[in-house]
């Protein structure tokens, strides 16, 4: 069996906030990992540290997709549970029209534009190593990144359109 203290507090935060990217939902991310700790458990963890991390973020998205495709076949109801905003400095205006902007957004993106923006804006990681990562050529990612911003800064330009259009 592998290290045990190979999955510390920081790589979980991770791999939970990878969950998030990909599914919008903190209980399903929630789900996701677990599910993806299990079956790595199951298995042995019979993979390097580096590939460690890899496979269960492989599971995780796959267990997505799988889901996803599921979902599509047999829609299900949904229910949001919204839970409430620590208020700081920032005035409770600016703070509600910036959560309504990116919930327009996040809601245009696919699972697989979130899953570039997770890498690329939350991780931090080179077009190089997310193309190593989900596995397609760097000018895939190159271009996905660019079409995701071209999208971004439309779906804000109409958002902040239509705010200023209101009464």
């Amino acid at each position: 069996m592998a290290d045990q203290n190979i999955f510390d507090r920081p790589v979980l935060q991770r791999l939970y906030r990878y969950g998030c990217a990909l599914c919008k939902d903190q209980d399903q991310a929630y789900d996701l990992l677990q599910h993806a700790l299990e079956k790595y458990i199951r298995d042995g963890g019979k993979h390097n540290y580096h590939h460690d991390v890899a496979y269960v973020r492989t599971v995780m998205r796959n267990r997505f997709i799988d889901e996803y495709r599921r979902s599509k076949r047999i829609p299900e109801d949904s229910y949001d549970d919204t839970s409430p905003v620590a208020i700081n400095e920032a005035s409770l205006e600016d703070i509600v029209i910036a959560q309504i902007d990116l919930e327009i957004v996040w809601h245009k993106l696919d699972p697989f534009e979130r899953e570039i923006m997770y890498y690329w804006a939350i991780e931090g990681m080179t077009a190089k190593e997310i193309a190593m990562e989900i596995n397609v050529p760097r000018g895939t990612v190159l271009s996905r990144i660019h079409r995701l911003r071209k999208k971004i800064e439309a779906a804000f330009d109409s958002s902040q359109y239509s705010r200023s259009n209101r009464p």
